[in-house]
């Protein structure tokens, strides 16, 4: 099993590597558009801070906190994205018959999948929520422990991680469907935009829905509330905020056993 692994890992990163090289022989225009998709998205949080200059705060969250939620959920969704975008254009795969390409190949599926759609241009997302977890950090009082150093990044890699999951489930379903799903998009792009607010601003059917069925309530809000020492963490179980690599390991166990079953029933489109 650790043999496979590592394989497929250094598939991966062979095949993204040919993909840098492709994009940069071409290096002003990857500047270009990395630049001006960096201040489009920065716009949201430009939009953000205004709303909260006017509004004062988001049910008790204030312009500091609002940005910890938003760089948190911004880094995770731009880490999945990054790595695993190829999963989002694998509904136009099928389409067009290149997934039986893929099937012949002496290679695994999955991760011709996963690396089929790197592009660096990706990084803007991920630095302009940097930019807003840096300003975040400054705007707010965290009480750092060691405890705490360490739960940060592992709740990023953990959101990165629950993203993934679910864009693997959304390709999972292009295999009845052929078309692609709507409704992950939705929880892919809209639960991006979502975990970037408090979940209690949300229907209380909302918040269990992404608490037990989806949990993204674990990439921003309660890590969020354990950063911040927020009072509404009073509200859950003490042993909660050890749940996000949980959560992630349990998606991606769902997601891993639907796209073995997907992959064993496919058949091909004919195109």
């Amino acid at each position: 099993m650790t043999a496979i692994l590592l394989q497929d890992i250094r598939l991966y990163l062979t095949l993204v590597e040919s993909r840098v090289r492709s994009q940069a022989q071409y290096r002003g225009s990857f500047l270009l558009v990395t630049f001006v998709t960096f201040l489009g998205m920065a716009t949201e949080l430009v939009a953000v801070i205004f709303l909260l200059d006017t509004f004062g705060d988001i049910a008790g969250w204030g312009v500091g906190e609002i940005a910890l939620l938003y760089g948190l959920a911004g880094i995770a969704f731009g880490l999945a994205e990054m790595v695993g975008a190829g999963f989002d254009m694998f509904p136009e795969m099928i389409r067009r018959g290149e997934l039986d390409q893929l099937l012949l190949r002496p290679a695994g599926v999955f991760t011709q999948v996963m690396a089929a759609d790197f592009q660096l241009r990706r990084f803007s997302r991920i630095g302009q929520a940097l930019v807003a977890l840096i300003l975040a950090l400054r705007w707010t009082s965290i009480a750092w422990t060691p405890e705490k150093m360490l739960y940060l990044p592992l709740a990023i890699l953990s959101g990165a991680i629950m993203f993934l999951a679910v864009f693997v489930l959304g390709a999972t379903l292009c295999f009845w469907t052929v078309e692609s799903v709507e409704v992950i998009n939705t929880l892919t792009n809209g639960g991006s935009e979502m975990t970037g607010y408090p979940m209690s601003i949300y229907h209380d059917l909302m918040q269990r829905f992404f608490t037990f069925v989806i949990p993204l309530l674990f990439v921003s809000y309660i890590p969020a509330l354990y950063l911040l020492d927020r009072p509404e963490r009073a509200d859950w179980p003490g042993w909660i905020v050890l749940m996000p690599p949980v959560a992630a390991a349990c998606l991606v166990g769902v997601s891993y056993i639907l796209w073995g079953v997907g992959v064993r029933h496919y058949r091909s489109t004919g195109s």
